[in-house]
């Protein structure tokens, strides 16, 4: 009222809530706000390296070399340019090869081999010096083979292994086996296809043993009269390979 000395007050209005700075400090709400930031981003850059595809190398063999041995049979046949015939037997037969990798497992390179096999040497009706004795007598020659080679399975552990070769088959030194004297120098060149199929076993990425049969078929030239110009041959060996310098890929 007019002229009165009390004054009149609005009692303030009581809050339903506690301050927003009512029971913690400024300071400490800007900590917990920048923890917590903290670790989305820690937790957001973890994700985000989980997803990136990392290279992975590989370190593999520059080149590969095999050694074996193999038990071998070659089948008869007859010397067309000379009329001789090779009764053959079977013997030890040593194999060795140079291969370098065209992708995971695979190799191509050269193999050659070596066996000295016993024979029963028959001469043809062609002509022979008067020195001659083997017209029909026991002998031994060289039989031995320069191919190409596609080489398929290697690695740890079991594996299969696939060989497909291709080259000539040769025939040399032929010796009477009792006397040693010389009877011919050289026999035919054959042209040879070589298949073997067998199993390995890799004691790491570059060493391993390897069990094959092999399966070859020769190319004779044709005789009058005879339908059939294909000898056979069959090996089976056991033999180790071995990886040669690195090569780092992914």
């Amino acid at each position: 009222m007019a002229g009165s000395t009390v004054k009149s007050a609005v009692p303030a209005a009581r809050l339903s809530y506690p301050t927003r700075f009512s029971d913690c400090k400024a300071e400490e709400f800007v900590t917990r706000r920048g923890l917590f930031v903290l670790a989305l981003l820690v937790f957001g850059s973890a994700i985000a390296q989980a997803q990136i595809i990392r290279p992975v190398f590989r370190s593999d063999p520059q080149a590969w070399t095999s050694l074996s041995i193999g038990w071998f049979q070659q089948q008869a046949f007859c010397n067309r340019d000379t009329g001789d015939c090779y009764n053959f037997g079977s013997g030890p037969q040593w194999r060795a090869s140079l291969e370098y990798p065209v992708g995971t497992g695979t190799t191509v390179g050269v193999v050659g081999t070596i066996a000295k096999m016993p024979l029963t040497f028959v001469a043809g009706s062609l002509p022979k010096p008067s020195s001659f004795t083997c017209f029909q007598c026991d002998a031994d020659a060289n039989v031995s083979q320069l191919l190409g080679v596609l080489h398929m399975g290697d690695g740890a552990g079991f594996h299969q292994v696939i060989d497909l070769a291709a080259g000539a088959s040769m025939y040399t030194n032929f010796r009477r086996s009792d006397t040693g004297e010389k009877i011919t120098g050289s026999g035919p060149t054959n042209f040879t296809f070589v298949a073997g199929y067998g199993f390995g076993y890799g004691f790491s990425q570059r060493a391993a043993i390897t069990f094959e049969t092999e399966y070859a078929l020769e190319i004779l030239k044709r005789q009058a009269g005879n339908a059939n110009n294909t000898v056979q041959q069959y090996t089976i060996r056991i033999g180790g390979r071995y990886g040669l310098g690195t090569r780092n890929r992914y």
